[in-house]
C-alpha cells in the first residue's frame, strides 16, 4: 500500500496523528506524509535508536472507538507476531504511547504487485510471486492465522523483486469494529471469497480463493467481476460464476481455465486443499516456468504448527516439527550486528617467520579492584566444568584461527608465528576447526570453504554453496558426522556430506531430503553450536524475550537425536537468558551478538553495548541456571566474540576499553577461568600493531584442542 525509495522498517501505528510532520510518536520522529489508503495514513519516519529510516502506518480513529479493542489489538499481534516465515513480512516490535497501539514491521522497498500487475508479468514471474505467496499462506494456515484481505497491495517487493506478504492480521483485528465500511464488509471486495461475502466465517480456503484472483488478475490484468459498489462486488463473488479467463487473454494454455475455475470454486471444499496445491496445478499448465533457469522451487505441503490462534482450521492439523514464538526484527537487528565499515589501512600479511615478543597468559597481581554486579543476577561463583578428557597445552589448546580485516590467520596460544591463509577480504563467519586440526572449515557469503592450515600457500576449497538469500551457519558435529545449518531462519541437521549437499542448493531441497535429520523452525534461528557428544545444539535465535511484547535474541539448547532423526520436537534443556535474570543493557536492547559454548555446562556471551557488537560479557551456567557478569578486564566494558578453551578452564577474550572511546583499541587476552573475580590483572597477548584495524569489525575465532 505505498512504496519509497528508502528500505527499513514498518511502524504500524493504531490511533490518530494530525499535522505529523517533525513531531515525534514514542521514539521515533514523524516526517512527511507517504500516502493513504482505505484503513491507514502512512508517514515517513525516523528511528534514532538503530539509526534508520521508518514509515509510520496509523490506522483511522474510528477503528478505536471501542475500549475493547487494546486488549483485543494485543492478543491478536502475539499471536500473529508468531508467523516466522521468510516470506511473510515480520512483526518486530508492539506497543502503546501517548494512548496509541502500534506495531512494527520491514518496509519493502519494492512496492506493490498492483503496480507491477499494470505492467504486465511474464509466467516466470508469475510463477516465483504464486510460489512464495502459497507457501507463506499454507504457513499461516497450519498455524490457525487466516490473512483475510490478501491482495495485490498486500503484497510487496523487496529491492531484488522477492515478493511478501504483508498486513497479516489486520482485517481480523478490524473486525471488532463495524465501521470499517459504510457496508459493514470486512475486506477488499474485489478479491472476497465467497464465504466472506456472505458473512460466514473464513479459513485459509478463503486465502486460497483471494489467490486464484490475484492469479486470474496476473494472466489477464483484469479481475473476475467488476462492480461500482462494494456491495454489489462482494454480491457477484457470492452467487455469480467467474468467467473464462480464456475469453479476456485466448493466448493462455485452456488448462489454465480449469486451474482457476478450481481455485475459485463457490463452496470451500470444493477448492484445492492448500495453495501449495493450488501451485502445483498452476506450474503442469506452465511447466517452462519452474524450469531451472526461472530460480524457483516448488513448494512443499506445509508443516502446520499447532497452537491457539484467533482463528481455527476445520481441517486436522499434521504433526508440528517445531514450537512456536513470535518473530522478531531480525532484519534490522541482523542488518546492525553485520554492519562494519573498513578502515583505510589494513593489516599486512604477516608471514610465517614473524616472531613477535611471547607474552604468557600467566597472570600478575595488581591493585584489588571490585567488579560491578548486578542485583537482578544471583553472584554465585560459577565452578569451570572440565571435558572428561585432560588435555595438554594451556587451555586444551594450541593454536588459534581468527578473522583479521575479513580474513583468516593462525597463530600460537602465545601470539606467536602469525600467518595469514585467505586473502579474499570478505566476511567470515563460523570459523571452526574439523575433526583431526589440520583443516579449518568457514563460511563466506552464501558458500562454505576449507584451507589445509597446516601447509604453506594452501588456498581455499569451496565445498557447498547454497541459493538461499539467508545463509548465515555451518557448523560440523565433533564426530564430523552431521552438519548443522542456519538457513532462511530455521535449523536444519544433515549429514555433512560433501557430495550429497552440493545436489542440494537450497533449504527447500535440503528439508525435502530424506537425509534431513531435523528441520526446525519453531524459532528464526541465527547460528547454531555443537555439545563435545554432538547429542545437543547451543542455537541463537531471534524471538519473544521477557515478560513484554518484545523481539530479541535468545539462546536455546535443544537435544538433537542424530541416531534414529525421529521427526520429533527437539526437547529444550536450557533457555538463556531466559526468566531467571535480566543482562545488564537487555531490556533496551535485547541482543545476543555472540555466544559460545564448551559443549557442556558453560556458555559465555556479550550483550550489546557498542561498536557494533560488543558489551558486557557473562558467563552462565547450564546445570545450576546461575549467571554472572564478569568482564574480566578491570571490571570494565566491553568485549565480544570470547570463547572457552577446549578443556574448559581458559577464556580467549577481545576487549576494547570504552572509556577511552574512539581511541580504544581491540586487545586479546587468554584467562583462567578460576581467576574471574579474584582481583587480578591480566596482559594482554602481544599481536602486530593495528592487527585489528577496524573496531567494529566481527572477529571470528577458533581454538584448535591439543593432541592428548
Amino acid at each position: 500500500m505505498y512504496g519509497s525509495p528508502f528500505a527499513s522498517l514498518v511502524i504500524l501505528v493504531f490511533g490518530v496523528l494530525v499535522g505529523m510532520p517533525a513531531e515525534k510518536f514514542s521514539r521515533y520522529e514523524i516526517g512527511v506524509e507517504l500516502g493513504r489508503g482505505g484503513m491507514a495514513t502512512v508517514y515517513r519516519a525516523y528511528d534514532p535508536m538503530f539509526e534508520r529510516e521508518v514509515a509510520v502506518n496509523v490506522l483511522k480513529q474510528e477503528l478505536l472507538e471501542d475500549p475493547q479493542l487494546k486488549e483485543r489489538f494485543e492478543r491478536e499481534t502475539k499471536i500473529i507476531a508468531r508467523l516466522e516465515h521468510a516470506v511473510i513480512v515480520p512483526v518486530y516490535d508492539v506497543g502503546f504511547d501517548n494512548g496509541q497501539l502500534f506495531y512494527v514491521m520491514r518496509y519493502m522497498a519494492g512496492r506493490s504487485l498492483s503496480e507491477r500487475i499494470e505492467l504486465g508479468l511474464t509466467p516466470n514471474e508469475i510463477a516465483h510471486i504464486l510460489i512464495r505467496i502459497a507457501a507463506a499462506l499454507d504457513y499461516a494456515h497450519g498455524k490457525g492465522v487466516v490473512h483475510r484481505d490478501l491482495k495485490p497491495g498486500n503484497i510487496l517487493f523487496d529491492e531484488n523483486s522477492n515478493p511478501y506478504i504483508s498486513d497479516f492480521g489486520i482485517a481480523k483485528f478490524a473486525q471488532a469494529s463495524t465501521k470499517i465500511t459504510h457496508s459493514g464488509i470486512i475486506g477488499t471486495p474485489r478479491y472476497m471469497s465467497p464465504e466472506q461475502a456472505r458473512g460466514d466465517d473464513a479459513d485459509g480456503r478463503s486465502d486460497l480463493y483471494a489467490l486464484g484472483v490475484i492469479l486470474f488478475e496476473m494472466l489477464s490484468g483484469a479481475t473476475p467481476f467488476e462492480a461500482t459498489t462494494p456491495l454489489a462486488m462482494a454480491f457477484k463473488h457470492a452467487v455469480e460464476e467467474p468467467p473464462s479467463i480464456l475469453k479476456i487473454n485466448p493466448n493462455l494454455p485452456e488448462a489454465i481455465d480449469a486451474v482457476i475455475a478450481k481455485a475459485l470454486a463457490k463452496q470451500p471444499g470444493e477448492r484445492y486443499n492448500t495453495c501449495a496445491e493450488f501451485t502445483h496445478a498452476f506450474l503442469k499448465v506452465f511447466p517452462e516456468a519452474s524450469a531451472l533457469d526461472a530460480d524457483i522451487v516448488t513448494p512443499l505441503p506445509p508443516r502446520a504448527l499447532k497452537y491457539e490462534a484467533p482463528t481455527e482450521l476445520p481441517a486436522p492439523k499434521p504433526k508440528s516439527r517445531s514450537r512456536i514464538w513470535m518473530t522478531a526484527g531480525f532484519i534490522a537487528l541482523t542488518l546492525i550486528a553485520f554492519a562494519v565499515w573498513r578502515f583505510s589501512q589494513a593489516p599486512a600479511t604477516v608471514a610465517s617467520t614473524l616472531t613477535p615478543e611471547p607474552v604468557t597468559a600467566t597472570p600478575t597481581l595488581s591493585t584489588p579492584t571490585t567488579t560491578p554486579t548486578e542485583t537482578a543476577i544471583p553472584t554465585e561463583t560459577i565452578i569451570a566444568s572440565t571435558l572428561p578428557v585432560v588435555i595438554p597445552g594451556i587451555g586444551g589448546a594450541d593454536r588459534i584461527a581468527l578473522t583479521a580485516n575479513k580474513d583468516v590467520y593462525v597463530l600460537d596460544i602465545n601470539g606467536k608465528n602469525v600467518r595469514q591463509l585467505t586473502n579474499t577480504n570478505l566476511t567470515k563467519f563460523d570459523l571452526q576447526w574439523l575433526p583431526g586440526g589440520k583443516e579449518l572449515l568457514y563460511g563466506e557469503g552464501k558458500c562454505v570453504y576449507k584451507i589445509d592450515a597446516n601447509t604453506l600457500s594452501a588456498k581455499p576449497e569451496k565445498l557447498v554453496c547454497f541459493t538461499d538469500e539467508k545463509f548465515e551457519g555451518f557448523r560440523v558435529s565433533p564426530d564430523g558426522k552431521y552438519a548443522a545449518i542456519s538457513i532462511q531462519h530455521r535449523l536444519i541437521v544433515f549429514p555433512f556430506d560433501i557430495n550429497l549437499l552440493a545436489t542440494l542448493p537450497s533449504a527447500f531441497e535440503l528439508q525435502d531430503s530424506d537425509s534431513a535429520c531435523l528441520d526446525y523452525t519453531a524459532v528464526a534461528v541465527k547460528s547454531a553450536q555443537w555439545s563435545a557428544d554432538g547429542k545437543s545444539l547451543a542455537i541463537l535465535y531471534q524471538g519473544a524475550v521477557g515478560n513484554q511484547l518484545r523481539v530479541g535474541d535468545a539462546i536455546y539448547v535443544l537435544e538433537v537425536d542424530t541416531e534414529t532423526c525421529q521427526d520429533i520436537d527437539p526437547l529444550i534443556t536450557a533457555e538463556i537468558p531466559g526468566r531467571r535474570f535480566v543482562p545488564e543493557g537487555y531490556e533496551d536492547n535485547p541482543t545476543l551478538p555472540a555466544y559460545d559454548w564448551d559443549g557442556a555446562q558453560q556458555l559465555l556471551f556479550n550483550t550489546y553495548k557498542r561498536n557494533v557488537g560488543y558489551g558486557q560479557l557473562y558467563l552462565y551456567d547450564i546445570a545450576t541456571a546461575l549467571a554472572r557478569k564478569i568482564n574480566p578486564i578491570n571490571g570494565v566494558c566491553c568485549y565480544r566474540n570470547s570463547v572457552i578453551s577446549p578443556d574448559g578452564t581458559y577464556i580467549l577474550i577481545f576487549f576494547q576499553d570504552e572509556s577511552l572511546g574512539s581511541d580504544s583499541e581491540t586487545q586479546m587476552y587468554y584467562i583462567p577461568i578460576d581467576q574471574l573475580g579474584s582481583e587480578t590483572t591480566f596482559t594482554p597477548i602481544k599481536l602486530p600493531v593495528r592487527f585489528f584495524p577496524n573496531p567494529r569489525e566481527n572477529i571470528e575465532v577458533a581454538l584448535r584442542p591439543s593432541v592428548p
